[in-house]
């Protein structure tokens, strides 16, 4: 078997102007914003955040004015939460750009107002952090790094109320060997090969686990 890639976490804080997807969205507001995931989509990312806190009437009018964004849809709300999915044009240079390049995936991000916001982010490996920190440096992008832990390190209990250890071995080396990019870089075929599986036994795995996570991240009740 070949050896695997070894996804790594890490928390990192970014000043608002540094993140423009922060600043179009809470500029000038109360608006909170939680981002659930934001997930690289060939070029583009695509991403889920609950907003609250404000006037989201305007707050979705004002957004949506702006000449970088595409869509933005509101898919959910839950008390006086809503939860929206964004499509917009990244701007050269930014933050999201510097992630994208590192084929990295935002967790969890939160931030409101001039504050620092806060992220979680997960990349493939440690060569990939690498990456986006050299593309941050080259774009004049300054943040302070925090913690750093490999992926089966961090939130085991939570993620196994989520999906079983077999999904996860399954959904993990299928993102590393990159199954979910656009060309995929490998097959599923090959990841049953690798997992010594049938290739109906890893088709179940992985479609009960992203059906499970997208349960859990898109229809629990966020915390305030």
């Amino acid at each position: 078997m070949a050896q695997r890639l070894m996804a790594v976490i890490v928390e990192l804080s970014l000043p608002p102007e540094d993140f423009p997807l922060g600043t179009l969205l809470t500029a000038g507001t109360a608006i909170h914003l939680e981002f659930e995931r934001v997930v690289p989509v060939g070029a583009d990312v695509v991403p889920i955040f609950w907003a609250w806190n404000g006037d989201l009437d305007s707050f979705e009018d004002r957004v949506r004015a702006d000449p970088s964004v595409q869509q933005l849809v509101a898919i959910d709300e839950i008390d006086d939460r809503r939860l929206y999915l964004l499509n917009w044009d990244i701007p050269p240079g930014a933050f999201l750009e510097s992630l994208t390049v590192a084929e990295g995936i935002i967790r969890s991000a939160h931030g409101s107002g001039n504050d620092d916001w806060e992220f979680e982010l997960l990349f493939p490996s440690h060569d990939h952090l690498t990456r986006f920190h050299n593309v941050s440096r080259d774009n004049n992008i300054e943040y302070i790094l925090g913690k750093m832990q490999a992926l089966q390190d961090a939130g085991a209990s939570q993620l196994a109320n989520i999906v079983t250890d077999k999904q996860q071995e399954a959904l993990v080396l299928a993102f590393q060997r990159g199954y979910f990019r656009t060309p995929r870089q490998v097959t599923l075929s090959e990841l049953a090969t690798e997992l010594d599986i049938s290739q109906q036994s890893l088709s179940d795995r992985i479609r009960h686990g992203v059906e499970a996570i997208i349960e859990f991240v898109l229809f629990r009740t966020s915390e305030v």
